[in-house]
């Protein structure tokens, strides 16, 4: 019989995280007006979302945060 990972005690942490990512399209503030892309990003454990304009503010985040991560292992 197969035990559903999280009834398992004797199995490690999980060393993984799953996100949900969000992408849409913002119209633009005055006519004729550039859209803009948005991103949200959600952890479905917390349903704590963030919002990023940019893939580089998107990146910043997830690099800070594996590094937070990296550093509570150590």
């Amino acid at each position: 019989m197969q035990v559903p990972m999280s009834q398992d005690s004797n199995q490690p942490p999980q060393r993984y995280q799953f996100f949900i990512l969000g992408l849409y399209m913002q119209p633009g503030n005055r006519p004729g007006g550039q859209p803009r892309w948005r991103i949200s990003l959600e952890d479905p454990r917390t349903t704590a979302r963030s919002g990023f304009t940019t893939l580089a503010e998107l990146d910043a985040f997830l690099s800070a945060w594996m590094e937070e991560r990296m550093d509570s292992e150590q």
